[in-house]
């Protein structure tokens, strides 16, 4: 029987399946800031930190934004840079992020400690259906954020430990090399 999904996965997360190879994706995990089954998806892979803070693609220095942390978002674009907050809410215990900001906003965010800001050099980007198609294939998990998880500073091994928590099974598949006759 096959899952229902939401028509809305704005919000979400993806998390990639072990078994998920394409190496824009392998061990990944995204959010999705925009979703609908007649759009598409717009989203960002938030566990590939570069070495770089945002300050190193700015023209003029911004002193407050010197230490805004800059991830690879992705294969699309990525000569393009989305500023993007995370913000919690406290009431319904949702973890919500805005994209898109201006520097501007992003400047008075950091200033106010009211969001969590980080950029991403590129995106990830599915046509109509194309996202519910991956999904149906098992490519991905689908998730909610927590405040704990997107206020780390990500990388691979959270991957793993967001897949270890799916089950045993998917424990195992996490922690197993990509060729296990190396093994």
């Amino acid at each position: 029987m096959a899952r229902q999904l939401p028509t809305d996965l704005s919000g979400k997360l993806l998390i990639a399946h072990p078994s998920l190879r394409d190496p824009n994706f392998r061990r990944s995990i995204l959010i999705l800031s925009n979703h609908s089954p007649e759009d598409g998806a717009f989203g960002l892979v938030i566990n590939r930190p570069t070495t770089h803070v945002l300050t190193d693609f700015l023209a003029d220095p911004m002193p407050a934004l010197d230490r805004v942390a800059v991830y690879q978002g992705g294969p699309v674009g990525t000569n393009e840079l989305t500023l993007v907050a995370f913000f919690h809410e406290p009431d319904s215990k949702n973890y919500v992020c805005r994209t898109h900001l201006t520097l501007d906003e992003a400047k008075e965010l950091v200033s106010t400690g009211d969001g969590l800001v980080r950029a991403y050099r590129g995106y990830s980007g599915w046509s109509p259906g194309q996202l519910e198609s991956e999904i149906g294939q098992n490519a991905w998990f689908v998730g909610r954020p927590s405040r704990e998880l997107v206020e780390q500073d990500l990388n691979e091994t959270n991957w793993v430990k967001v897949v270890s928590e799916l089950g045993p099974i998917y424990h195992l598949w996490a922690l197993a090399p990509d060729d296990p006759s190396l093994n």
